[in-house]
């Protein structure tokens, strides 16, 4: 999953995923659209329900900072390497 927020020039994306262990990822990855540069951060939540509740606390916080929620539907694909 990937959800994007904006305000003015500055990005915040979060992408919420599980990698090849199970565990449920959270990388956040913020910056300005003028520039190159940006930061991240992962963070490894404990469970599928641990890492909603902390996608709905950022979703609170840029709301807070005034950031707003861009709109995108999103395609999972699913590959089958067997």
């Amino acid at each position: 999953m990937i959800v994007r927020w904006h305000k003015d020039q500055n990005y915040f994306i979060v992408r919420m995923y599980q990698d090849l262990m199970g565990d449920w990822i959270i990388t956040q990855s913020w910056g300005h659209c003028g520039e190159d540069e940006g930061e991240f951060s992962h963070t490894v939540a404990g469970s599928y329900d641990h890492a909603r509740a902390l996608l709905n606390r950022i979703n609170q916080q840029q709301r807070a900072r005034g950031f707003q929620l861009n709109e995108r539907r999103e395609e999972q694909l699913w590959l089958d390497f067997g």
